[in-house]
Formats: structure tokens, sequence, C-alpha cells
């Protein structure tokens, strides 16, 4: 716990752009869902009903945020890794705004519970990742810069940090399939 609070008012500026990112991209989110024609809101809503009835993650979701975990991985030897988290924290704001709605128009008065279900099972873990992996990018492109300078190789001992954060993502993904879905079906029933 001293670890976490060290490091949050380390990196408090940090954490609060993300933070403020996040907010716009729940708010954007939301906006954007009530800006659809009532029509297209209801065949939204209806599709997604099979969707949360059935499996909300699929190997293919994972598959996709293996992808995006190798190419932020790569991103970081060329500096665009902070930009790209950025745009990925905006992203999963935007989703979850994009979601709540949706959420009121399937399960009524149940709504506030399953988002809160939805929200602690699927995204708690995945945002709390992509919030360090975004501190910490600015670490390792510091680190990497300096050593490029001094020709050493100094920077692949802080690269490994990130390939064990990927390897938590990706863990995150999995608990997801096998143990979220089962528990999100059986709840939103």
């Amino acid at each position: 716990m001293k670890l976490l609070r060290t490091s949050l008012s380390k990196h408090q500026s940090k954490f609060l752009f993300l933070f403020v990112l996040f907010v716009f991209g729940l708010i954007t989110g939301v906006l954007f869902y009530f800006k659809q024609e009532e029509i297209l809101r209801n065949e939204i809503i209806a599709s997604l009903n099979g969707l949360f009835q059935n499996n909300v993650f699929t190997m293919k979701t994972i598959f996709y945020h293996f992808v995006i975990l190798l190419l932020f991985t790569l991103l970081l030897f060329c500096f665009l890794a902070i930009p790209f988290l950025a745009g990925c924290l905006f992203f999963e704001g935007l989703s979850i705004g994009f979601v709540v709605p949706i959420f009121l128009g399937l399960f009524k008065v149940r709504a506030i519970g399953c988002f809160l279900l939805y929200f602690l099972v699927v995204k708690l873990f995945y945002l709390l990742l992509l919030f360090l992996l975004f501190v910490k990018s600015f670490s390792f492109t510091k680190t990497y810069l300096s050593c490029l300078k001094s020709k050493s190789y100094l920077f692949l001992s802080r690269f490994k940090y990130f390939l064990l954060l990927d390897l938590a993502l990706l863990a995150n993904d999995l608990f997801v399939y096998f143990v979220g879905n089962r528990i999100l079906i059986f709840l939103l029933r």
C-alpha cells in the first residue's frame, strides 16, 4: 500500500492527466450514444442483449488484446507508446461511457448493479494496468534515450518489466474469458 501511495504522489500529474482523459472519454461515450437516432439505439440494445446473455468476451477478443500489447511493446522503441496508451485509455472511457446507457436500456432497475459488476469483473484491473503502463512508459523512454546516447543496453532491464505487465494483461484477459464470463452470465439472467 505504501508503494502505491508513493507512486501516486510521485506521478500525480500523470495520473491526473489520465483520469481527466478517461472521464472525457466517458462523457464522450455517453453523448455519442444519446446522439444516435432512437431506432439505431434500439438496434444496438437488441444486438448487445444476446452478447450479455451468452459470452461477453471471446478468444478473438483475447487475440486482439494480445496484438495490441505486442504493438505497444514495439512502440516503446519508437517513442509512440505514450500517445498510443493515452488513446487506449480514452477509448476505454468512451466504450464504458457507451455501455452505461446500454445497461440502462437492457436491465432497467438492475442497471447500476450490473454495470458495477461489469466494471469490476471486466475493466477495473485492465484499466489499472493501462494506467501503470502509461506511467512506466515515461521512465522507460527517459532511460532508453540516455542509453542510446551512451550506447549501452541498460534499458533492457526495464523492458522486462513491460513484458511482465503484458503477461499480467494477458492473464487478466484469460481470467475474464474463463471466470468473468461465467460470473456475468449467471448474474445477468
